[in-house]
């Protein structure tokens, strides 16, 4: 326990091979490769308020243990890198316990109690937004799905319909085709590692969802959303359907850009510079006077951002503020994307405020 108070792993014997003592632990969100499960989702996704201390305390504990465990035995997570249950995971998918006691950041930082739980729960990243639906889930059982949603192709016009109602639209093409041309309220959402977190954390549970998807990417997409939660896949077109909408003089909507160094010369205009990094990492060091929301939680901090304001968006380099710029221009804000990110602005010595 740790990660959660009901978390367990299980020691694997191979009984079928002869062997009497285990060969290796399945350690699900307690360890990682490189890290430890996170014990702070009780409290900053499902709301229970002073949870994040004391399972904090409790991971302490936990992993005296595995600390005791040999070092032989093979550690399988249940996750790896570009998962939001820990803030270092590694990519490689399987370890050892004597490798991670020896290389883990977050064991090394077991050795005593005060410290592991100043550390664990310094720079978590802010969780995404079905993390609370989904601990609901996990605790109470999801609504039973009965079949896989299958989706019908659509009209561009159908579409367009939808989303005026209130149905999300997740365009999942490239960056390069998005910010060129998208259709009005379209969030973008590539097919990557990180569809499962942007969908998840922009789209309201029980929304009707559209796609502008290719045919063959159609089922990852749906297996995706379903798998947090998000079943209620109504309709898609394809990129192809796309382009034939705007050469027969659609309407699209393009994203700005900008280069992030040019703030170094031109007036602000009264814009607000919005910083979508991780909390930890603004803390750091940021733009003077920028705002900060994580990307993950902007749809429940809409009502903080001023909308007479234009919006000069960045993060790290380009790939966070990219999905951020979608969603805040699909809610109507005037965007600008701020291209080469926080890293951009210190390479070309760009004032920094901590």
């Amino acid at each position: 326990p740790g990660h959660t108070p009901e978390h367990i792993c299980f020691m694997v014997t191979d009984l079928g091979g002869g062997a009497n003592a285990p060969m290796g632990l399945a350690t699900g969100d307690f360890v990682f490769v490189g890290d430890v499960g996170r014990p702070d989702l009780l409290e900053t996704a499902a709301g229970v308020s002073g949870a994040k201390e004391a399972s904090a305390k409790v991971m302490y504990h936990s992993l005296q243990r595995f600390k005791n465990l040999p070092d032989y035995l093979q550690v399988w997570p249940g996750h790896g890198s570009g998962s939001a249950c820990g803030k270092a995971l590694g990519a490689v998918p399987q370890s050892t316990v004597g490798y991670e006691k020896r290389f883990n950041a977050s064991i090394a930082a077991a050795s005593e109690e005060t410290r592991f739980v100043k550390a664990i729960l310094h720079g978590q990243p802010e969780p995404p937004l079905y993390f609370a639906r989904m601990k609901r889930d996990n605790k109470m059982g999801p609504p039973l799905l009965g079949k896989m949603p299958n989706p019908k192709k659509e009209r561009i016009a159908e579409i367009q319909t939808a989303v005026r109602g209130g149905a999300a639209l997740l365009d999942t093409r490239q960056w390069s085709d998005y910010k060129e041309g998208h259709l009005a309220g379209a969030l973008f959402t590539p097919l990557n590692t990180a569809f499962p977190t942007v969908a998840g954390s922009y789209v309201p549970e029980n929304t009707p969802i559209y796609l502008i998807v290719d045919e063959n990417n159609l089922a990852e997409a749906v297996t995706d959303l379903i798998r947090i939660g998000l079943d209620n896949i109504s309709g898609y077109a394809t990129p192809a359907d796309l382009r034939k909408y705007a050469a027969s003089g659609g309407a699209l909507k393009n994203i700005v850009s900008k280069d992030i160094r040019e703030l170094k010369n031109a007036s602000r205009n009264d814009a607000l510079i919005l910083d979508v990094r991780r909390a930890d990492e603004f803390e750091a060091g940021h733009l003077a006077g920028a705002q900060n929301i994580a990307h993950t939680r902007l749809l429940a901090r809409m009502n903080e951002i001023p909308r007479e304001k234009p919006l000069l968006v960045h993060c790290r380099t380009d790939a966070r503020s990219s999905y951020a710029v979608g969603i805040l221009q699909a809610h109507g804000f005037d965007v600008t994307h701020l291209t080469g990110g926080f890293l951009g602005w210190l390479k070309s010595g760009g004032e920094v405020e901590r």
